[in-house]
């Protein structure tokens, strides 16, 4: 089963601006909860909040088609 990623304009900008570590979290993250279904996954009506260690990442899960919207991400914790 193959399920498609689709990063919005506004949180790949974000994520470009991240520090590498930062960044590298975050791609493991959602690597880990797209393949395996891991992760600290909340519902916040409308979208789903995916944590990754002080960022969430606001998705929306499309299971029709297997896809993974990315539409922001923001840091949680200082």
């Amino acid at each position: 089963m193959r399920v498609t990623v689709l990063w919005d304009p506004a949180a790949l900008f974000t994520f470009n601006r991240l520090p590498r570590f930062v960044a590298e979290r975050v791609d493991r993250t959602l690597i880990a909860f797209v393949e395996r279904g891991e992760g600290e996954l909340e519902w916040v009506a409308p979208y789903h909040r995916l944590r990754a260690g002080k960022h969430d990442l606001v998705l929306v899960i499309d299971a029709p088609t297997l896809s993974i919207a990315v539409l922001h991400i923001f840091r949680t914790r200082p």
